[in-house]
């Protein structure tokens, strides 16, 4: 057997078995601790675009010793509501910092008519999905200047379709001139709950456009209509170790990624498992490496069913009934009753070809999808909002979630905003409730405050030696500082999501930072400090804001009510949370 180093230091070409980066071991991994079986990692972009603090600091430092391949989630390529140019540009810039030169998302769509669901959904595997999907394609490839990879994703329904759903896929490679992901879990996962052959299914994809693969576990699940479910949370069996040895031994050396996202074990012991999927996948690259040199390798296009592509007619496949069939799903999802009871609620606004595709569907498929969704969004706001959780009830929250996924929705394409978005709508409905107490939304705005602290950007602007402080002066603060005034000592709560106990009473004015650890911190502060950082953090000059604040905080202009706005100040540049002064304006400036 050929000896290979276990990772080359190459960010766009790895090859071997890697491990998706999660927050479980970064710490190991920064530390130098990784195993070394592991010969890459794979982050989403989504979970560090838009923010600052530990995170992307972190990744920085990894890849500058691990090669570090892109895979995103939420980049909605299937949906018929409009591309994310926002979030595009923000993917754009994230991708130009890691040094990518390729990008991978999901063939699939997460959300459609605003509301952004945060689960791979499938598609229908039709003709006008094809044409739809091809012109996304090409555009987004416009737009991140670099080639992208769509991977074919676990499904437990496919409405609407008129084709094989490899057939749709192989059209769309080859329409849009992109490349395959291939996700020989799902294509085990697929497999089992459709009752196909997985190796027919992978011969007949185009393997030559195959450039990064995934392997996972998935688990059969007895309340999911008895569905192997594509959990990434168990080891990668004997049979999706094999389908990738029968990859590797066709297409040659490709990077192929771990996915372990729930029961994680330890570093150790996940180097353990990579190390052996290294085994098998070394021992059918040897296979490959031998066949090429044989006089008559196999050749990749022997393999493949599929003919040449052929003229993909829209006709009795408007673009509105896909429009429509994504809507459908998603009211299903949403909706406040399950499918059993809701059903002709949901389609009855919708073309009749969305209505008989969706009537074909057993309900408990719609099931499926609609416990999915719904238990990934609520599982994110539980984890931002516990303590709020703990102090409305359990079964009430849920309902508040119920509610406003009913009546509003998920509009952010990250995952984060989440609780914010939820917040932001029932925060008003609580303080009509005169049964729900008021410290109630005031633990929710804490809570929110702490996480955006704790994920805000850091900021930008250099620093160096400040001026001399005057009048004139406007102040530097850092990218995470945030302000929050409350009535409750919210922030003397404990901890535990157990604890359902009332805050005390009293004024509470707060202001939320990281330190140079990037540990979250709240300073308390008094009436007039509070109004004095608030105009500075609005760009106000440093005398404007000293003597507005006094004003709003009922106080005096004076030496000594100065001296105590000093002290402030004074600790602030200390803790790191003021970065510098810029000096006054000159006369000429405008």
């Amino acid at each position: 057997m050929v000896s290979r180093p276990p990772w080359t230091k190459d960010t766009h070409t790895p090859h071997g078995v890697g491990l998706g980066l999660r927050w479980a071991f970064l710490d190991e991994v920064l530390a130098g601790r990784s195993p070394p079986s592991i010969r890459f990692f794979e982050v989403s972009p989504e979970n560090y675009m838009r923010r600052g603090g530990f995170y992307p600091e972190a990744l920085r430092e990894i890849a500058e010793t691990h090669p570090v391949l892109t895979h995103g989630l939420m980049l909605n390529i299937g949906s018929t509501a409009a591309l994310d140019e926002g979030y595009l540009a923000t993917l754009r810039r994230f991708l130009e910092r890691m040094g990518a030169t390729r990008h991978s998302d999901h063939l699939c769509w997460n959300g459609a008519d605003g509301r952004i669901l945060h689960d791979l959904l499938p598609l229908s595997a039709c003709a006008a999905t094809v044409e739809h999907v091809v012109d996304r394609v090409k555009r987004v490839q416009d737009t991140l200047g670099m080639p992208l990879a769509l991977e074919n994703i676990s499904y437990y329904m496919l409405p609407g379709s008129t084709m094989p759903e490899r057939e749709m896929i192989a059209e769309v490679l080859e329409r849009a001139d992109c490349n395959l992901l291939l996700d020989v879990n799902n294509v085990w996962v697929n497999a089992r709950n459709h009752s196909f052959d997985p190796i027919e299914y992978m011969a007949s994809l185009p393997l030559d456009r195959v450039v990064h693969m995934h392997v996972a576990g998935g688990e059969r699940l007895h309340d999911y209509d008895d569905l192997i479910i594509d959990t990434h949370g168990t080891d990668v069996s004997p049979e999706v170790a094999d389908l990738m040895a029968w990859v590797i031994e066709r297409v040659g050396p490709r990077p192929v990624l771990y996915e372990r996202d729930h029961d994680i074990p330890e570093l150790d012991e996940l180097g353990r498992q990579v190390a052996h999927l290294n085994e098998r996948y070394d021992a059918a690259l040897d296979r490959w490496e031998r066949s090429q040199s044989s006089p008559s390798p196999p050749q990749l296009h022997d393999l493949r069913t599929r003919g040449p592509a052929r003229h993909l007619d829209n006709a009795g496949s408007p673009p509105s009934l896909l429009s429509d069939l994504q809507r459908g799903v998603s009211d299903m999802i949403l909706h406040r009753e399950p499918p059993s009871a809701s059903l002709e609620d949901v389609v009855s606004p919708l073309v009749d070809g969305a209505q008989r595709a969706l009537h074909a569907i057993p309900p408990a498929r719609h099931e499926v999808y609609r416990k999915l969704v719904r238990n990934g969004i609520s599982g994110t706001i539980y984890a931002f909002m516990p303590r709020t959780r703990a102090r409305r009830g359990a079964r009430d929250f849920d309902d508040d979630i119920a509610a406003w996924l009913s009546e509003e929705g998920p509009r952010s394409p990250y995952i984060r905003d989440l609780p914010d978005e939820f917040a932001s709508w029932i925060s008003a409905r609580w303080r009509d409730d005169e049964s729900i107490p008021e410290y109630l939304v005031e633990i929710g705005r804490y809570e929110l405050m702490e996480m955006r602290v704790k994920a805000d950007p850091d900021a930008t602007r250099p620093t160096a030696t400040p001026p001399p402080l005057s009048l004139d002066a406007i102040l530097d603060f850092h990218g995470s500082v945030c302000l929050g005034a409350f009535s409750h000592k919210v922030h003397l709560l404990t901890r535990s999501k157990e604890d359902a106990n009332a805050p005390l009473e009293g004024d509470a004015r707060l202001l939320g930072y990281r330190d140079e650890s990037h540990e979250v911190r709240f300073l308390e502060l008094s009436p007039l400090g509070y109004e004095v950082v608030s105009g500075l953090l609005g760009g106000a000059r440093f005398g404007d804001s000293v003597q507005a604040g006094t004003a709003r905080a009922g106080e005096a202009l004076s030496d000594e009510s100065l001296a105590r706005v000093g002290v402030v100040i004074s600790d602030m540049v200390d803790r790191g949370i003021i970065l510098g002064v810029r000096p006054p304006a000159s006369p000429g400036d405008k």
